[in-house]
């Protein structure tokens, strides 16, 4: 059975062997693993390169999307012969950096306004708001974390595919993005990442781990469902 969140070595072990053993796969797996980070997933639609919607789970979320500074409303490619793809569906995790969540904070307590728990309860909030002049006044900031619907882009890996959305001018945690080869090397680097975890400049909830080939995710998708070989390694 498909673990979604996992919370020791052992589990991971063991999530790897389901992988394998489904897939008759007795080589090692590449993994492509980032810092997971507490925020809101928000899943963008493009059209001819230009933003026509964002969506979270409580529904559309567009206008407040649009005020944040890093997102491109349209996709101004880092290179001249990179093409635009007709149709491109982004997901990406909108959250806020730790410092800015507490400048936020002070700023209510100063207005008297309530405070918020946590940096994703504020990013909530600020997606939810209706008027785009507070939401263009709160810190927030996102990186993508894949795609849903790819028309066009050249990629048979996840990390193939983040350099294409990166190429595309979207934001991917590009330092904090690796490829692991199998399962050893991916718990060690989950034990680095978990040993430095307070230098980030956010929050860190685990260790997002995915399996990087594009074609064997959807060959599990046919029999596990939407996670597709992913998993949240809590720490």
């Amino acid at each position: 059975m498909m673990i979604s969140e996992i919370f020791n070595e052992q589990d991971l072990l063991i999530f790897d062997q389901e992988i394998r053993a489904f897939l008759e796969e007795p080589a090692e797996l590449q993994y492509v693993v980032e810092s997971s980070i507490p925020g809101v997933e928000v899943l963008l639609s493009y059209e001819e390169g230009a933003l026509k919607s964002a969506t979270a789970q409580r529904g559309l979320v567009t206008t407040s999307v649009k005020t944040i500074l890093t997102l491109p409303l349209t996709f101004v490619p880092l290179r001249k012969e990179s093409s635009v793809p007709d149709y491109l569906e982004v997901r990406a995790d909108v959250y806020m950096e730790d410092a800015a969540f507490e400048r936020f904070n002070q700023e209510r307590r100063e207005k008297n306004l309530p405070a918020f728990c946590d940096p994703r309860e504020a990013v909530e909030d600020s997606l939810y708001q209706t008027d785009a002049r507070i939401s263009v006044k709160r810190p927030l900031n996102y990186f993508c974390s894949g795609s849903a619907k790819r028309a066009g882009l050249p990629a048979v890996t996840h990390y193939e595919l983040m350099l294409a959305l990166q190429e595309l001018g979207l934001r991917v945690n590009r330092p904090h993005l690796q490829v692991k080869n199998g399962i050893h090397e991916l718990i060690d680097h989950c034990r680095r990442l978990q040993a430095e975890k307070g230098d980030f400049p956010y929050s860190v909830q685990g260790a997002l781990i995915r399996l990087n080939s594009l074609e064997l995710q959807a060959k599990l998708g046919q029999s596990w469902g939407n996670q597709k070989g992913k998993v949240l390694f809590r720490f």
